[in-house]
């Protein structure tokens, strides 16, 4: 039962790592357009996705910059304004 139950998790935190992927392909491009509430909603996804999967230490080193990437094009266009 453990041995199925590790499987199991394992297969998840696979799944869960390619929608994180996926959705933070999805918010760089929302955000290169200008669609800086989408990608911001995108954003909050993805960070929520790869707080919960166990993902390799380095895919997560990967993703995490492309978080920090996105979080910056986001919040330029909010301090320009102000």
């Amino acid at each position: 039962m453990n041995k199925a139950l590790a499987r199991l998790r394992a297969r998840t935190d696979r799944e869960l790592c390619i929608l994180a992927e996926k959705q933070l392909e999805r918010t760089l491009t929302l955000a290169g357009q200008g669609r800086y509430r989408e990608a911001a909603r995108g954003y909050d996804t993805a960070r929520r996705l790869i707080t919960v999967a166990q993902i390799p230490e380095a895919q997560r080193t990967r993703m995490e910059q492309q978080l920090a990437e996105i979080r910056a094009m986001i919040e330029q266009p909010a301090s320009a304004v102000a």
